[in-house]
């Protein structure tokens, strides 16, 4: 059996130490609270371990971090992929009008229809989705008072998924602490920071659907 020498010791040591660190973190940032909004007009529903979670729609949420990701992927493919059917059964009729006959094939019908709607992976209708849905941070769980930074840390290079990229961002946009302290069903309550309470919250439909006709 070979013998470790110190110096490796000691870096499994200090490689155990950080990897706890970094798993003590992740695990505190997903107790997060973070405020979301259901713009549809029906009762948006989504399951998570094996249990059911409801937003009604018009109204305001206050989730766990882990929830709210898992909303926010769950609602953008649902608004996007109810804009690909839209526009696909658009063309399809165009087609039908046109030239008043099927498809030969699938291949055909992709090509013609589906490669031209939008895509559920496409960061500018994420983008647009998420500054209606994801209100702003409410609270960070656990968190203490952080130490001043003596230099700049350098910026890692993110690997992270699309969507989980796109809703960090929100750690940037606080709800102000009176907003936590109100009532969050009353949408008329509840509003963005940075936007007036009688501004109506923006549709990201029609944002969807703005993007497409500049296509």
């Amino acid at each position: 059996m070979a013998v470790k020498s110190l110096a490796q010791e000691q870096f499994e040591e200090k490689h155990a130490y950080e990897m706890e660190l970094a798993t003590r973190e992740l695990k505190r940032r997903s107790f997060d609270v973070i405020r979301v909004y259901n713009p549809l007009d029906h009762t948006f529903s989504f399951m998570y371990d094996r249990f059911w979670h409801r937003i009604p729609a018009k109204t305001y949420k206050d989730l766990p971090r882990y929830l709210a990701m898992h909303f926010f992927k769950k609602i953008c493919d649902d608004m996007i992929g109810a804009q690909i059917m839209k526009k696909g059964e658009e063309l399809k009729k165009l087609r039908e009008a046109q030239l008043g006959q099927p498809f030969l094939d699938h291949y055909e019908e992709n090509v013609q229809i589906w490669d031209r709607t939008p895509k559920l992976n496409d960061p500018d209708l994420i983008e647009q989705i998420k500054k209606v849905v994801l209100i702003g941070l409410v609270e960070e769980y656990g968190m203490e008072e952080p130490e001043p930074e003596t230099r700049e840390p350098e910026k890692p290079t993110d690997f992270r998924p699309l969507h989980e990229q796109i809703f960090s961002s929100i750690d940037k946009i606080p709800v102000l602490i009176e907003q936590s302290q109100a009532s969050i069903q009353p949408v008329e309550t509840v509003a963005h920071p940075n936007v007036a309470i009688e501004t109506p919250p923006i549709n990201p439909q029609d944002l969807a659907e703005e993007v497409m006709q500049n296509d």
